[in-house]
């Protein structure tokens, strides 16, 4: 739910000041509040601990930019249903692959029939989901 209407809500906010400036608000608000949590709950990390994660880990938050905005440009330009049904598709059918390599620590989890399905399956339900 949250990601639908995060995606609609910022995709409301692109449409006045346009998509990377969307993107910087997003992200200040999403840095105070984090940061908030973070000096309330769990305190900051130690640098030895950040130092020890390795380089890839850090990606989050560049990929979070592209999501940001590529949720936000889909669902202004296809509606929210086509929009978000073509990200969870996208996001399943990685997913399954990622498992089927054990990619970034996953346990591995090989590709089946039922698993294939399954994706095929969510398929047929967004491509339902979008007839008008």
């Amino acid at each position: 739910m949250a990601m639908t209407f995060q995606g609609t809500i910022n995709s409301a906010l692109a449409k006045r000041v346009d998509v990377a400036p969307m993107s910087l608000i997003v992200h200040c608000i999403g840095l105070a509040v984090s940061l908030a949590i973070v000096l309330t709950w769990t305190g900051l990390p130690r640098l030895e601990e950040l130092r020890n994660a390795p380089l890839y880990t850090y990606l989050g938050g560049v990929l979070n930019v592209g999501i940001m905005v590529g949720v936000a440009y889909a669902i202004s330009k296809t509606g929210a249903t086509l929009g978000i049904s073509a990200i969870l598709i996208g996001q399943l059918g990685t997913a399954v692959i990622l498992d089927h390599f054990g990619i970034f620590t996953l346990e591995r989890i090989p590709i089946s029939f039922l698993r294939l399905a399954g994706v095929v399956l969510m398929l047929v339900g967004a491509r339902m989901a979008i007839n008008k």
